[in-house]
């Protein structure tokens, strides 16, 4: 839920790239006569993304091209094997996309090291697009399996693209403390007031969808041990005050970098909560 920058690789430069490694001179023949629909797929999705339409973008079969149709099987075994593949022609395009998001952390989550690239719209269904650099986000492997392979069948069903939306102005990240030995922190979104329905139902639905929650729930409970004993000594010296002060610093350093940063939300929740502050840490 995160945005990055826009590739500006165009789709039909990287399709000419991958098929250059087509070594069968019948089917690089039929590769080199879809390019007109390669290029209008993608025209038809960057519009569609602009809007929040993608839901709207028809699934395919095969594509019936000048030199003879091509299979959506093909179509995805051209990015498996000539842009996903180490050292294929493709690889250099997929690594430029990798590295675009900011310090090499999923958009999705926010907070796992990008490993792979996930197509938006999902190439067995949309096979035209099975190698357009818009389709395709960097993510972690995690957010890749969750989000599964499914495409979106309505505007509340369809996820955030990190390419064409940006809320990364609005809070929607809230934490509370789980008084206990030792204590935990549950995550939840909170729709701002200036969001609409479809916007609220979309958040929440990735957000469920990914499995936030307990992402952000586990990480959680480790830091709150990491920060216990540093706690301790300010509560023994300075007492309950002093621990909410250095609390909600730490959560406005955090919101400093990212206002919806899981960790900025488990400080401000801390920072909150009287029986954590009074002590509740060190349980």
């Amino acid at each position: 839920m995160w945005t990055i920058p826009k590739p500006d690789f165009s789709a039909r430069d990287t399709f000419d790239i991958c098929i250059e490694g087509i070594s069968v001179a019948a089917k690089k023949i039929r590769l080199e006569g879809i390019r007109d629909l390669i290029e209008n797929a993608e025209q038809d999705f960057d519009e569609r993304a602009a809007t929040t339409e993608l839901h709207l973008v028809a699934e395919e079969g095969e594509l019936a091209g000048a030199n003879g149709n091509v299979s959506a099987k093909e179509m995805e075994q051209l990015y498996d094997r000539h842009m996903a593949r180490q050292k294929s022609r493709g690889r250099d395009t997929y690594d430029k996309i990798m590295v675009a998001a900011e310090h090499g952390q999923c958009p999705f989550c926010g907070h796992l090291p990008v490993s792979t690239l996930d197509h938006s719209l999902p190439k067995a269904r949309h096979p035209a697009l099975a190698v357009t650099p818009f389709n395709l986000i960097p993510c972690c492997k995690d957010c890749n399996h969750n989000k599964g392979t499914l495409g979106p069948i309505s505007q509340d069903t369809q996820f955030l693209h990190a390419y064409y939306e940006d809320l990364t102005q609005d809070r929607w990240l809230y934490a509370e403390i789980v008084e206990g030995s030792p204590p935990g922190a549950t995550f939840f979104v909170e729709a701002p007031a200036n969001w609409d329905a479809a916007t609220a139902a979309r958040v929440q639905s990735q957000f469920s969808t990914l499995k936030l929650g307990k992402l952000y729930a586990s990480q959680a409970g480790r830091q709150l041990q990491n920060i216990k004993r540093s706690l301790n000594n300010m509560y023994e010296a300075a007492g309950l005050d002093a621990v909410r002060g250095d609390l909600e610093d730490r959560s406005e350093s955090c919101a400093d970098v990212s206002i919806n940063s899981w960790e900025g939300a488990l400080y401000e929740a801390a920072s909150q909560n009287n029986w954590y502050c009074d002590g509740g840490f060190g349980l």
